[in-house]
């Protein structure tokens, strides 16, 4: 097939449609004929795949318009298109699929009118309670009315996790047999070249800095877990709107020397971080389905999370991992504390999470069942 994959943002940009992409191309590249249409300014294509690159530095509907060119010029002849978002990718890709009669698939990870609302504090909601009563103002209307033309213009869409399907058809009129789950494959494993020995007590996270994402309150079951354990310490990786509060918080707390901050750092850094550590903690509001904790099962580090729709179809309480409510660091320091003080709890969790990545989240699974999905589009005459 000769198959246009359209992304919001690429390689090196951190990022899971970035990653996404590159694992993809790699995968794929060698039984269909992959250009992928990107915004950015990197001209390196992966290897035998096609690069079309969209300059972010230009106003927002100029963007659009030149995405839209880019899609329109490289489609022509085309079987489908892969599009990894629903807005500055999505809409292009949508308009062109109209005019070209080309069919495409959506994969959708996250509502970025939730997204946007959360992250510029227009709503303190939760996702499930945002999309059946949204606020915001009119530019997040306009974000969803968006999403919900798009949405309803693929002819198929793919989610992570089963809570966000049915979230989508609840919200946005996707039909059953438009929506299909494709569980996410971890990335593959890192070969350090050199011996990742563990540094006593130290807990890490990967995440774009957002509010949803709890740095905050990671930081607060720290100050709890210090009590019993005075050497332990957090690491965080990732960058985002949210590092000058997590900063001015960290100081508030006193905990200059117990938190690092490293901001944006490479795969294998973060690979590096996870196997040096003894805790990975993810203590989300929010999640599809978290890529980060498929990538620890890897890394075989015991996890924490939080027991949120998207993550308890990955994690599971004492069995691949610790799940606790969300917002309550007294439970997140609790169960820090329960791996530190039973490391043996630990390995079992970790072996067992690495055995649930191999059964559900393997990328053979994941690239066979989005085979399934092109071949059933392209079998079929489009509307």
């Amino acid at each position: 097939m000769k198959i246009v994959i359209a992304t919001p943002i690429y390689p090196p940009e951190i990022g899971g449609p970035a990653t996404y992409t590159k694992e993809l191309c790699e995968r794929l590249h060698s039984e269909h004929s992959i250009t992928v249409v990107a915004y950015t300014d990197v001209q390196e294509a992966f290897s035998g795949t096609k690069l079309v690159a969209v300059s972010k530095n230009r106003p927002l509907p100029i963007r659009l318009i030149k995405y839209f060119i880019a899609v329109w010029k490289v489609s022509e002849g085309a079987d489908l298109i892969y599009v990894q978002n629903a807005m500055a990718a999505g809409l292009p890709v949508a308009l062109v699929s109209i005019f070209r009669k080309i069919p495409f698939v959506l994969k959708f990870v996250g509502d970025e009118a939730w997204e946007r609302a959360t992250q510029h504090k227009l709503t303190e909601k939760r996702l499930e309670e945002f999309l059946s009563s949204p606020e915001g103002g009119l530019k997040i209307k306009l974000m969803m009315m968006v999403q919900g033309f798009v949405l309803r213009r693929a002819k198929k869409v793919t989610t992570p996790s089963v809570y966000l399907l049915e979230e989508l058809k609840k919200t946005y009129g996707v039909s059953e047999i438009q929506a299909v789950v494709n569980y996410n494959a971890a990335e593959d494993t890192e070969v350090l070249p050199f011996d990742a020995h563990k540094i006593p007590h130290q807990i890490a996270t990967t995440a774009r800095l957002v509010a949803w994402k709890g740095i905050d309150g990671m930081m607060r079951a720290l100050k709890i877990v210090l009590r019993n354990f005075p050497d332990a310490t957090l690491v965080v990786a990732g960058d985002g709107p949210e590092m000058k509060n997590l900063e001015a918080l960290r100081t508030e707390l006193g905990l200059e020397n117990s938190v690092t901050l490293l901001g944006k750092i490479s795969r294998a850094e973060t690979w590096q971080l996870r196997k040096r550590s003894e805790v990975y903690v993810l203590n989300s509001t929010y999640e599809g389905l978290p890529h980060t904790v498929l990538t620890s099962f890897a890394a075989e580090i015991p996890t924490v999370a939080t027991n949120i729709p998207g993550t308890n179809e990955a994690v599971y309480h004492e069995k691949t991992g610790l799940l606790v409510e969300p917002g309550d660091a007294e439970a997140l320091a609790t169960a820090i504390e329960r791996y530190f003080n039973n490391p043996e709890f630990g390995q079992k969790m970790a072996k067992q999470g690495l055995t649930l990545l191999k059964e559900k989240f393997s990328w053979e699974a994941h690239i066979k069942n989005l085979n399934d999905i092109f071949k059933s589009i392209v079998s079929k005459p489009s509307n």
